[in-house]
């Protein structure tokens, strides 16, 4: 038998099957596809399902479609919440359930290494998060995506942003102008975030989220995590004896 776990976004569904050999991921689905709920059901009746894990930060419409998702799964669905201590984890937020999941099984998964370390999520939201090597977490910051701030401003400016920039160090033209000072403004923010908080000591930046892969060449200490969140759950459900 297999369980699925399911990680569930602002902007996609993410899910794995995990078996006693292991666990590997199933397609990501998208929320603005008015197919999802119906192609997260096909996948979940592909096979044989004995759980269900889920873990969701999603909100408003999302997670009312999430809900209809949930009510056609037979199988009985444990929810993932944050909580103040896990393992070697140990959450700065006073009330640890205002600690996005994510943000926390992140933090779970990177814990583990004993090293000091900072989590840096790519995705509707920017998210920045501290951790010392005996596994307590500083805390973090939480900033509009890149991906968002393009969108925002094409919406709120219509005409003036269409098409993609260029990032540079400066600009001539007015979608240059937008890439390079997002493009600047978020590496700027990590580069301020971890020379405070680390003492400018270089320390391993664990890169994860949908929106990852352009800035890695642009972060000469990250290390790509695409399944960081999903291994904070396999770790979460080892240590909750579920």
């Amino acid at each position: 038998m297999a369980d699925c776990l399911i990680d569930s976004g602002n902007s996609r569904i993410k899910m794995a099957r995990r078996e006693a050999a292991g666990w590997h991921p199933l397609p990501a689905l998208d929320y603005d596809d008015p197919h999802a709920v119906d192609l997260a059901l096909e996948l979940l009746a592909d096979a044989e399902y004995e759980r269900v894990y889920l873990a969701t930060v999603s909100k408003g419409w999302r997670a009312e479609r999430l809900e209809h998702l949930l009510s056609h799964i037979r199988q009985p669905v444990t929810r993932i919440e944050s909580c103040a201590e896990m393992g070697r984890l140990c959450i700065a937020y006073a009330q640890p359930r205002q600690l996005g999941v994510d943000r926390f099984l992140g933090l779970l998964a990177a814990s583990d290494a004993m090293a000091d370390c900072a989590v840096l999520s790519f995705g509707t939201a920017l998210t920045l998060d501290v951790l010392a090597a005996d596994g307590r977490h500083h805390g973090g910051l939480i900033a509009p995506g890149p991906d968002f701030q393009w969108q925002r401003m094409r919406d709120h400016f219509p005409g003036l942003f269409e098409g993609e920039g260029e990032a540079g160090f400066l600009a001539d033209n007015p979608l240059d102008a937008l890439a390079s000072g997002i493009r600047h403004q978020t590496l700027g923010m990590i580069d301020r975030v971890l020379a405070g908080a680390f003492d400018g000591r270089p320390v391993r930046l664990l890169v994860t989220g949908g929106g990852a892969e352009p800035w890695l060449k642009l972060l000469p200490t990250a290390e790509a995590a695409p399944d960081l969140i999903f291994n904070g759950m396999l770790r979460y459900i080892e240590l909750s004896g579920l």
